[in-house]
């Protein structure tokens, strides 16, 4: 089997659909030989912004000096993308050996019942813990996929567990309130761990697991503060004051939301340093300035100025006009929006439709996506919209409906950046 059937057969699990719950996880990585038992892991949820802190926290480790596993989702271009080692997305052939190297364990999973195959990400979550421990990884930086007390990568014991903002999201899976939410969250937070979140609604769900499991709690704004100092549209400035002092850091990643995302990451490294390891502020200071993570408020092109969110839910929508706004005042966007259709489509129609000079609505190619011309129907009480069924359409339309000083604003769903960034000849 080649490396294209190999992630067809892969893509195909995703007809099992989401299975909340870690029985089918624990006995696939059983079969498999536990290879996720001693790992070290940084473990971080949260509704959004969690792929940024595991972004900072990973670079600045590789700066100290450790060799780093990275396990996020879901990928903008290329599978390979979801896990990586020292900054390298795995490769076709290691894919490959993972794949067939489990088949005999999938076989007994499903001799007796075939609905306990297991699902794409709990395949794809054994990869990654098979891949780091062959990689004999210092430490891994996960993020989970869905919740986190019953998601797949929950298995782990994190020595550093992270909490970032916490919104609706998932209600049909996770609860219909951000209390709820919160705690399916805060299940990631273990005994073994040390935690840290961010001041927020949710912040006494969260104190209180910390409470049950005698796990201590660093809160940004609160034990840890970030401010923003300078800026421009090659990065900025950001000082983070704690316990450990005060530093000033550099980062490429633009957007007023990066400010608590690199505070987040920062307060749990320091976390890691009480766990045992070594992080030099020069490691921290390097780390964050060489940081990529793209399609999170990337500028990709210029004349006309071409931005890529992977925005996918209504507090990401909030974040981005905000800082649209912020540095681009009194500048409106072509805007390109392709929305799943588990989102809040009204909702992030509210926050991006002000910013908007004009909506190309567009469809990412997933069935769990929203028709286009829904999307332009939400749009259209705020800014002119019309519906175009692909997003590379939907691109091509507003570049060709652009001036040279325009920006054209791409977003609405990592799988609309990804093909942004596909069809834009931009490899992450």
């Amino acid at each position: 089997m080649d490396y294209q059937a190999t992630l067809e057969h892969l893509y195909r699990l995703e007809r099992f659909g989401i299975k909340l719950g870690l029985e089918n996880i624990r006995r696939l990585l059983s079969l498999l030989g536990d290879p996720h038992r001693g790992l070290k892991v940084l473990h971080v949820t949260g509704t959004n912004g969690k792929g940024s802190v595991c972004a900072y926290a990973a670079a600045v480790l590789r700066a100290a000096g450790y060799h780093v596993g990275l396990y996020t989702s879901p990928h903008l271009v290329r599978f390979n993308e979801r896990i990586q080692v020292d900054g390298e997305p795995i490769a076709d052939e290691a894919v490959l050996g993972l794949w067939q190297g489990m088949q005999p364990a999938i076989r007994a999973m499903t001799s007796t019942r075939a609905i306990d195959h297991p699902t794409f990400f709990e395949v794809t979550t054994a990869m990654a813990f098979e891949y780091f421990s062959e990689r004999k990884v210092d430490v891994a930086v996960v993020e989970v996929g869905m919740g986190g007390r019953m998601d797949a990568t929950n298995v782990v014991d994190g020595l550093v567990s992270v909490i970032t903002r916490v919104d609706l999201e998932h209600t049909e899976h996770l609860g219909k309130t951000v209390e709820r939410i919160a705690r399916e969250k805060a299940g990631i937070i273990k005994r073994s761990s040390r935690a840290v979140t961010v001041d927020q609604a949710a912040l006494p769900v969260i104190e209180a697991r910390c409470r049950e499991v005698h796990a201590p709690l660093t809160v940004l704004e609160r034990d840890v503060h970030a401010e923003r100092i300078a800026g421009d549209l090659r990065g900025q400035r950001v000082r983070v004051r704690g316990s450990f002092g005060s530093l000033e850091l550099g980062t490429p990643l633009l957007g007023t939301f990066q400010v608590e995302n690199l505070g987040l990451a920062v307060a749990a490294l320091a976390e890691m340093r009480r766990a045992g390891f070594t992080i030099p502020e020069e490691a921290i200071r390097s780390g964050t300035a060489s940081v990529r993570w793209p399609a999170r408020f990337e500028i990709v092109r210029t004349s006309p100025l071409v931005v890529v969110d992977g925005a996918h839910n209504r507090p990401a929508a909030q974040a981005l006009a905000a800082a649209m706004a912020e540095t681009f005042p009194d500048r409106k966007a072509l805007l390109v929006a392709g929305i799943l259709n588990d989102k809040d489509l009204a909702g992030i129609g509210r926050a991006l439709g002000p910013i908007a000079a004009r909506v190309y609505a567009c469809r990412p190619k997933t069935h769990r996506a929203y028709d286009a011309e829904e999307v332009a129907t939400a749009f259209r009480p705020y800014a002119d919209s019309v519906a175009i069924p692909s997003v590379r359409d939907a691109i091509d339309a507003a570049l060709a409906g652009s001036r040279p000083d325009d920006i054209v604003l791409i977003t609405g769903s990592i799988y609309t950046a990804g093909e942004a960034l596909d069809h834009l000849g931009i490899r992450p």
